[in-house]
């Protein structure tokens, strides 16, 4: 533990007799130094480090999740820190304190204020009784993380129900105050689970860089955030159309089958997703070797599709099977992770046939342009967008170009594999650039889309969703989604089918995805008629979309917020999670029943402004509860007073719109 005082000052109970060993023979001493800089008003950097060793890097190292900052290589010493030598502590002045005055019986710290050893170091803050902790990216419980021991180390998910996360970020709110870890390694967070007026933060290397940030409130501290890590440019316009897939469309046949339906039911939609079987090897696999027999003629597949206003995104994931002849191309050329021993490296993932598959290595230049030149031909004869799959799966023994293993990399590695493809679509197609994400880490923000994963089809599934993507929001502003009707299990009910599609079609991007079919005339001609109209809803409120959006890449804010972002001065707005604020000014308000009756709901309105029902113009106070009744083809939703929103027109695609 770092501190400036022997054991002796240190308040130990010397004398006791199941004390354990302080100082005397064996015991180290490792000198640390300690550096606390001014990155900008209101933004300090901490770093620590061990005598001898090279302090974190100004820039990062090139880990690629700081942008271009003046203040990085900031000397000025940051005007809020404060410190004591004897026994030691420090304080960031107004927003956090160190932990360490808390002690055991035997006189040690519940948790010292820094440590330091040759694998790991740690920080522990000091949390008041009233104070929430939130972040950490998207995890599935509770919005407010106190009482949760998290593992921050991205792995595929297996659902949104078994603790599992696909896109940890480093980043939480503590009070009037946000950290920033700045590492790729695991990270270990006790928030209050060990001791509730504890924070302990353990970063898995022997050295120590962190942001705090303060001087306002939420959103003024993500926006400071997202000065340090980027912002995302707003996507194409179609791009907040409905997407409408399934896993899968086996066929040519089957995804025209789809599209033609959308049109003749009369459902707006802008882009068709196929999954894997687009693919030749199409199981874990994607080495860029287009099935004709599934899929005859793309080329005019393509054509055809985007005269009836459809883009198409296609699935993607970073590891190639070793039965393609691509494997053995990009072992030769060096573009597959290896072992230590030169070997490839083989995937952490999921395969009933027993081969290894390979990972391209993002760590490597030469291999990236590779990846992304692979791309190219998908991307000039008319797809869209890239749904990138996976990568949290780099294994341990992994050997990176950097010396690093792949423990070290495991977060890293989906930022790096999104940021090859975004790049090479923007490349490609000369303009904003999207992908459709699974994995991430800070600074993924800066290319948009990320989805919640594989969530199971059921009332807990879509609440996790929900709570997944409000957490998410905090921590990587921007653009999020999710699979409207959940992706695996039975397939949902009627009801549930709508419910989560009322929630899905006012979230920031729409996207139909299951197992089974989540065309809406498999639900039957009432769930068509309600996911018509939410659809056409959606339409109608583009123009206000692409206005949040816009506020999204000028300021750092997500599209979809959690009302403690939009109302941090009321009470009653901290905890909420199951209802969510989209932009500003609409408040949504999901349905978690599958009942087809009309059911009993509780809805918070929050305080500080006046609220607009919806459907009825009816003028609400806010800062109170109310319990309304909501029948299926409704969910509850408010503007809040005073409130401009521009609507548009009901159209089948935004290709109407420009046109």
């Amino acid at each position: 533990m770092i501190t400036a005082e022997p054991p002796a000052e240190q308040g130990l109970q010397l004398d006791l007799p199941n004390l354990p060993t302080v100082g005397g023979e064996g015991a180290r001493v490792v000198q640390a130094r300690l550096r606390v800089t001014e990155v900008a008003p209101g933004i300090s950097r901490l770093r620590l480090w061990a005598e001898g060793e090279s302090m974190p890097p100004d820039d990062g190292g090139g880990l690629g999740m700081l942008i271009d900052h003046p203040g990085l290589a900031s000397t000025t010493p940051s005007p809020l820190f404060e410190y004591d030598e004897r026994p030691f502590a420090f304080r960031f002045r107004g927003l956090l304190r160190s932990g360490g005055e808390r002690r055991t019986v035997s006189g040690f710290p519940v948790a010292p204020a820094l440590t330091l050893s040759e694998r790991a170091a740690s920080v522990c803050f000091q949390l008041d009784p009233d104070t929430d902790v939130l972040g950490f990216g998207e995890d599935w419980g509770r919005l407010v993380k106190n009482g949760r021991r998290l593992e921050l180390r991205n792995q595929d998910g297996l659902g949104s129900g078994v603790g599992r996360g696909y896109k940890w970020i480093p980043l939480l709110h503590a009070g009037s105050a946000t950290i920033f870890l700045h590492t790729s390694t695991i990270i270990q967070a006790d928030v209050g689970a060990t001791d509730p007026s504890l924070l302990v933060l353990e970063v898995e290397e022997p050295r120590l860089d962190l942001f705090v940030i303060g001087g306002g409130d939420l959103k003024h501290r993500l926006a400071r955030y997202t000065e340090l890590t980027g912002r995302p440019r707003v996507p194409p316009i179609w791009a907040f159309g409905l997407w409408m897939s399934r896993c899968r469309y086996h066929s040519r046949r089957e995804l025209e089958e789809a599209a033609h339906g959308m049109r003749q039911h009369r459902v707006p939609c802008d882009v068709l997703h196929i999954d894997p079987d687009w693919l030749q090897l199409d199981k874990l696999n994607c080495d860029f070797r287009w099935s004709e027999e599934k899929y005859p003629d793309p080329e005019g597949m393509l054509r055809d599709l985007k005269a009836m206003g459809y883009r198409v995104s296609v699935w993607e994931l970073p590891y190639v099977d070793a039965a393609s002849p691509v494997y053995g191309e990009m072992r030769a050329a060096g573009h597959l992770v290896r072992r230590a021993g030169g070997d490839p490296a083989a995937a952490e993932a999921l395969s009933r046939d027993g081969r290894p598959r390979g990972l391209v290595d993002f760590s490597r230049p030469e291999a990236s342009a590779a990846w992304q030149e692979r791309h190219r031909k998908l991307l000039e004869m008319g797809v869209a967008v890239m749904k990138t799959d996976f990568g949290e799966g780099l294994p341990e023994d992994a050997l990176m170009a950097d010396g690093r293993d792949g423990r070290a990399w495991r977060n890293l590695y989906p930022l790096w594999y999104n940021r090859t493809v975004f790049e090479a679509i923007e490349r490609v197609t000369e303009r904003n650039g999207l992908v459709w994400g699974r994995s991430g880490w800070a600074g993924s923000q800066r290319y948009p889309a990320q989805w919640g994963g594989d969530p199971e089809a059921s009332l807990a599934g879509m609440a996790a969703s929900l709570r997944g993507g409000l957490s998410y929001a905090l921590s990587a502003p921007g653009f999020w989604s999710h699979d409207i009707g959940g992706f695996y299990g039975q397939p949902p009910s009627p009801e549930l089918y709508v419910r989560w599609a009322q929630f899905g079609l006012l979230s920031p991007l729409a996207r139909a995805h299951g197992l089974s079919p989540r065309e809406p005339w498999h639900f039957g001609e009432r769930a068509l008629a309600i996911f018509r109209e939410f659809t056409e809803l959606r339409y109608r409120l583009l123009p206000y979309l692409l206005t949040v959006a816009r506020e999204a890449e000028a300021a750092g804010l997500p599209v979809m917020r959690p009302l403690v972002l939009e109302f941090p001065d009321d009470p009653g707005s901290r905890a909420i999670d199951l209802q969510y604020m989209l932009g500003p000014d609409i408040l949504v308000c999901p349905v978690f029943s599958e009942s087809a009756d009309p059911v009993a709901v509780g809805v918070y309105l929050p305080g500080g402004a006046s609220w607009v029902d919806w459907w009825t113009g009816e003028e609400l106070e806010g800062g109170r509860w109310l319990q309304v009744s909501v029948p299926l083809d409704r969910l509850p939703l408010y503007r809040r007073s005073g409130a401009e929103i521009e609507l548009g027109p009901v159209v089948q695609h935004t290709g109407d719109l420009e046109a």
